[in-house]
């Protein structure tokens, strides 16, 4: 069973739990754009929608969106949901 989830979910989890502080959001090199995309993507999930709204507060003058903070849109995949814990343990090695 496959489950829909987007990077800006990941990113979320990735800035609550200080990993990879130092990783911007986007560009070459970035969280969402070349690991995320490249981890979903080694463990067989793929690319469903390339730059979504995220759900939080994404004006301006908001104080949470930033390149090293949460990003304004991100990509959405689709991903079997036993590829999770896998999925979240690289993400781990990132800090």
């Amino acid at each position: 069973m496959k489950i829909k989830i987007g990077a800006d979910e990941l990113i979320l989890w990735i800035r609550k739990n200080h990993i990879a502080d130092d990783i911007p959001n986007g560009g070459k090199g970035g969280l969402g754009q070349d690991i995320i995309y490249k981890y979903i993507t080694e463990l067989g999930g793929n690319k469903i929608v390339d730059n979504q709204e995220s759900f939080w507060d994404i004006r301006n003058d908001s104080k949470n969106i930033s390149d090293i903070l949460l990003p304004k849109t991100s990509a959405q995949y689709e991903i079997e949901i036993s590829k999770l814990p896998e999925l979240f343990e690289k993400l781990m090695e990132l800090k």
